[in-house]
């Protein structure tokens, strides 16, 4: 199955609307179409078989009305025997008054040679007949039907039936029938109402649908339209890489975290609490907002992603080949945007490169993506040595930054290490 992969993706509505008109309703039709066909073909082979039916049954009325007035006559017909002139042109009459009372286009007879003792065409009588049709109803009795056009363009059955004398097969009438004669007739009226009412049966499916899948797209739609908003809103509340580690297709089954190294920044607003014991507390919030807005357009400038905000502090990563220098740039251009603001605050800020793990942490109901690791302690014990305007970072992350400014090497002694680690300071100027 194709996964999503993209935001586009996500946050577009299913389109139950282009389906329907591009999938199911085009399925609609062509089982409408194939439900016509086959009905056609249906009727056509029951059109067939009440022909032949009839035709037998009025073979069988014509044979025994000529047995009936003339029994020798008829059996020295079916035996083949040479007929006097004179009785042939009695046959011929029979035969021509029973056709026209059933109104045939023509009538033939043949004994189970082939060959014609009878037809409305006088000089086809003698000729030995070898058509596929008349050599399945010899061979086996079974009754088949052919149609062919006339000359004229009307469309005929050539009905070939078997004629039994005492259960065995004597000869074969052919009878000739317009395909649209008013057996077809009855046919067809009964056709017409019945593929009618499969085409009624389908608009009025298409009609009570449209409006019904009208009516679900703007639900799907608006309900999209609320879930990525809700998405959107909740992503502000996380950091760039947990949206797009949450974005795999796996991450809910994910509980392992990854190691690796990075830059962490780490900020906090110096004086804050006593900013806010002495201010109101919509007055304290527009402060937070101003500042941490400022620290995270510059953030993003320079590549960084926001791992939390805990308070009034903000811990950021930095990742990839260029990591110290990115933070230590975004460092000092917040440094330096926090002076130009003229804030009554100001900040200290600790940068610290190291190994980190990465991952969910936490189970069930509620997890966090974060970072973990004695770095991310580092970091924030760098920014509580830094005062208001000051950077404070290990000097091997200045040192790969290739970044001039900062004072020289000293030692720093830090809660939970015995020993010192190497900092170099950068104070911005007012």
């Amino acid at each position: 199955m194709k996964e999503i992969s993209t935001n586009q993706e996500l946050e577009q509505p299913y389109p139950l609307t282009r389906y329907f008109y591009m999938r199911l309703l085009p399925a609609l039709v062509l089982l409408m179409a194939g439900l016509t066909v086959l009905m056609g073909i249906v009727v056509r082979n029951s059109s067939e078989k009440l022909y032949l039916e009839r035709a037998t049954r009025t073979a069988e009325t014509i044979a025994s009305d000529i047995n009936r007035n003339h029994p020798k006559l008829w059996r020295h017909f079916l035996s083949g025997a040479r007929l006097q002139q004179a009785d042939l042109d009695r046959l011929a009459k029979l035969f021509a008054i029973e056709y026209l009372e059933y109104r045939l286009i023509g009538l033939k007879v043949y004994n189970l040679r082939g060959k014609v003792l009878y037809s409305h065409v006088t000089p086809e009588i003698g000729r030995i007949e070898q058509a596929p049709a008349l050599q399945r109803v010899i061979a086996d009795g079974t009754a088949s039907a052919v149609r062919h056009s006339e000359s004229g363009g009307t469309m005929v059955f050539e009905l070939y039936v078997p004629f039994r004398v005492d259960g065995r097969l004597a000869a074969v009438f052919e009878l000739y029938e317009p395909v649209n004669g008013d057996l077809q007739s009855a046919i067809t009226h009964m056709e017409v109402p019945v593929i009618g009412s499969l085409v009624g049966l389908l608009a009025a499916l298409v009609l009570l649908l449209v409006p019904v899948v009208g009516r679900a797209q703007k639900a799907i739609t608006a309900r999209t339209a609320l879930i990525v908003d809700m998405r959107r809103r909740l992503e502000r509340l996380l950091s760039r890489s947990a949206v797009e580690t949450m974005r795999e297709p796996d991450a809910a089954r994910r509980g392992t975290g990854k190691r690796g190294d990075m830059t962490l920044l780490y900020s906090d607003i110096r004086g804050f609490t006593p900013y806010c014991e002495a201010h109101e507390p919509e007055q304290s919030i527009d402060m937070l907002n101003r500042i941490i807005d400022l620290q995270l357009a510059e953030i993003d400038r320079f590549g960084g992603d926001v791992d939390k905000m805990i308070g009034d502090a903000v811990l950021a990563r930095f990742t990839g080949a260029e990591a110290e220098k990115n933070a230590v740039e975004t460092a000092m251009a917040i440094q330096s945007a926090m002076r130009q603001a003229g804030l009554a605050l100001q900040l200290g800020v600790g940068l610290y490169s190291g190994p980190v793990i990465s991952g969910l942490v936490g189970t069930g109901a509620r997890a966090d993506f974060t970072v973990i690791g004695d770095s991310v302690n580092m970091a924030a014990r760098l920014c509580g040595a830094a005062g208001e305007g000051e950077i404070v970072a290990d000097a091997a992350t200045i040192d790969q930054s290739r970044i001039e400014g900062f004072g020289p090497v000293m030692d720093l002694q830090v809660k939970g290490h015995a020993r010192a680690i190497k900092v170099r300071r950068h104070l911005t100027s007012p």
